[in-house]
């Protein structure tokens, strides 16, 4: 089962992406993460009432379960700070690439191996990084694109983190209940991080509901299809395939946002790719 949940995670995280950059616009990322965690509560608690399970597990557990939950959390604020600072199609590449982090963790903590093909798909990300960074700057101001490519950077190791401790946490109480924690802690991460940065202060971004509703609704059901995936099979093989959705970023953003890449981004965003392929091997 873990192979549609991944291949639904694809689409879901892929188009959602290019649809929150289309309705960012100027609008603070706390008030955007507001609604996104009205999305997730709705969506992900009403998952857990219907396939929860009310079983006693050791509170080790659900601790992980909250740090998992946390770090995913706080990967979200990074992620859509980032895209006040560059393309989408660079910047979403960038933090979806967390599988290497992932795969790394799991040899260490989870007892799983690494392959030499997963040492060459480190490599590919490494090298694909250095070039962004060089880059920076080419098409806008080269300050403002290194911030957006930080935050990205920060969004792919929380990520990548939050997935190897999750993986655990699931292993003990359950996709269901995993997803009835991240239901209640990110949506409540959010809201502090609204609270502390707007200072209460609630405005919708000047762009179209239904497009801004498409957006939050995809990547909501993504987080939960990615779970599943991440629940049925080896995260080693999980991360990888459900990291190929910038593949499908890359190529709604060229179509619905006209973005254009020059030719070292462009030699940066397939090393970035050939290294995804590699890891789904």
């Amino acid at each position: 089962m873990w192979l549609p949940f991944s291949l639904a995670t694809i689409f879901f995280y892929g188009v959602g992406q290019v649809f929150a950059k289309e309705t960012r616009a100027a609008v603070p990322s706390a008030n955007l993460l507001l609604l996104f965690g009205a999305n997730v509560f709705v969506i992900w608690i009403g998952y857990w009432l219907a396939l929860g399970d009310a079983g006693h597990y050791p509170t080790s557990a659900w601790i992980q379960a909250i740090l998992g939950a946390a770090l995913s959390g706080i990967a979200y604020i990074t992620y859509y700070e980032s895209m006040k600072h560059g393309k989408i199609s660079i910047l979403g590449t960038i933090a979806g690439a967390y599988a290497p982090w992932t795969v790394f963790l799991a040899l260490v903590f989870l007892g799983e191996t690494m392959t030499i093909a997963e040492g060459m798909g480190v490599a590919l990300v490494i090298c694909s990084m250095l070039i962004f960074m060089r880059t920076a700057g080419t098409n806008g101001d080269r300050k403002t694109e290194l911030l957006g490519i930080a935050f990205a950077v920060c969004s792919l190791f929380f990520w990548g983190t939050s997935a190897a401790v999750s993986k655990g946490a699931i292993e003990e109480i359950g996709d269901s209940n995993f997803i009835g924690v991240f239901a209640v802690v990110c949506p409540a991460i959010w809201f502090v991080y609204w609270l502390a940065s707007q200072r209460g202060k609630f405005e919708l971004p000047k762009a179209d509901k239904r497009i801004l509703e498409l957006s939050l609704l995809f990547i909501a059901l993504g987080g939960v299809t990615m779970y599943l995936a991440i629940a049925n099979g080896p995260v080693s093989i999980v991360m990888p395939i459900t990291n190929l959705y910038p593949i499908l970023t890359i190529a709604a953003a060229k179509v619905r946002l006209k973005e254009k890449l020059n030719a070292q981004q462009v030699v940066a965003l397939a090393l970035l790719v050939l290294a995804i392929l590699v890891f789904s091997l």
